[in-house]
This record gives structure tokens, sequence and C-alpha cells, in this order.
């Protein structure tokens, strides 16, 4: 095993104003490259990879890899679709989901699964926590263990034994929609860059770490938040 300062650090899921996050690429981008802590970052805006690939377009302005990537909203809840160049559908079931991520030479990871919004509890609750069958007959390559963002107590320790269940590879992500978030949530894998990372998910050597947002980044998004932004939305986004 690499002795540790030869992991890289890798933030896999965060928003830009594309979505429903609060800064746009730009400031995202250049908020990154100030806190120099990550080696490579993930865009993965919902349902939309536009800003995502403006922003890999610009990868050789920064001193880290970009990922261009999507938050995809499937029938059983959210998977981050990394590596992609284009559009993913919306509402699919998961196995299609996945199906049209791999299409794309894409990377597909189960995202935040004990989320509260995704239904599990009382009466939807969610196929793959009942039977972790669902999970490799999917075809997923990775589940998101710790998301910064969560609020649920214990849902990042369920999304862990998750993934040991159905031995898949884990990440980490801050799921920033807020500059503070960023960095909250980490994939830690051997090497510094994109394909390193890429390399260490299919091979089941990541790890993944973190803490909570800060809690003025909770209350800025709850305070300044527009969800469900529309396309008008993306020039906004850019610089």
């Amino acid at each position: 095993m690499p002795a540790p300062d030869l992991y890289g650090r890798a933030d896999l899921h965060m928003h830009t104003k594309a979505s429903d996050g609060l800064p746009t690429v730009r400031e995202l981008l250049n908020h990154v490259a100030r806190l120099g802590t990550l080696d490579v970052i993930a865009i993965t805006d919902h349902d939309r990879v536009d800003a995502a690939l403006w922003a890999y377009e610009r990868r050789h302005e920064y001193p880290f890899d970009i990922v261009p990537g999507a938050e995809i909203s499937s029938a059983a809840g959210h998977v981050l679709a990394l590596w992609i160049s284009g559009p993913v559908p919306a509402n699919l079931s998961l196995p299609e989901t996945v199906a049209a991520i791999h299409d794309q030479g894409g990377i597909a990871v189960l995202a935040h699964p004990y989320h509260i919004q995704m239904g599990v509890v009382i009466r939807n609750v969610p196929r793959y926590t009942l039977n972790v069958k669902v999970l490799s007959m999917a075809r997923l390559d990775a589940i998101e263990v710790h998301n910064a963002g969560i609020v649920v107590p214990g849902a990042n320790i369920l999304a862990r034994l998750l993934a040991r269940r159905a031995g898949l590879s884990v990440t980490g992500g801050s799921d920033a929609h807020t500059l503070g978030g960023i960095g909250c949530g980490i994939t830690r894998f051997p090497g510094r860059t994109g394909a390193d990372l890429r390399r260490a998910i299919l091979q089941g050597t990541t790890q993944a770490e973190g803490r909570a947002w800060p809690l003025i980044d909770y209350w800025d998004y709850s305070r300044n938040s527009t969800h469900n932004r529309s396309s008008e939305f993306l020039a906004e986004s850019l610089p």
C-alpha cells in the first residue's frame, strides 16, 4: 500500500448555478485552486453536464484534474455519472441509468443512498437496502459512503455497510452547493491524476473520509438556494 503522502485527494460531488448550487463554475474552479488541497474534482450538477464540460475544456488552466460529470436522477435514487461526455437521461431504472453511463465510457457511483430525500424512511425503502443483489445486477462501480452534506445521523455509516455488503468501491464527496462546503468530503486514491483515480475506483483501492459542511454553509444554501433551475441559468453559471 502506498505511503499516505502518495495518496491523492478528490472531491467527486459538487454543484454550481447550472443546477442548484450557489457558485458559478468559474467561482468554483478558482476557489479549488486557492484551496490547493485537491488533486481531482468532479462537477456533478443535477441531470446536466454542460457546465461540467465547460470546466473540463478549461482544465489546462488549473493545477488539478477535472472530471466531467453529473448527478443523475434515476428511478431508484441519484447516481453520480463520472467521465461522461454528454447528457444521461433522467428517471430511468437503476440498471438503465448505469448502462447509459457505461455506454459513454463513464463510471457510475450510487450517491448518498441513505439521504432522507431518497425516501429511505417509512414506506419507500429502495430495494437495494433490502437486497444488495440489486446493486450488483445494476453493475454499479462504487457507492458514495461519505457525503458531507448529509444531516441524517448514521446515514454515512449505513452507506459504508452497504458498500461492504455489495463488495463495491467507495467514494467520498462534499455534495457542495456553496464554496465553503468544497473539500469537506473526499476520495483518497493511490496517485494524483484523474487517470489514477479512475483506475483506483475500478480496482477497489479508494478510501473515503471527511466531515460535515460548516454550519454557515447549511444556512447559506437553505437561505439562497433556488431548486430546479431552468436552462436560462446556464449563462449565469459561467463567468
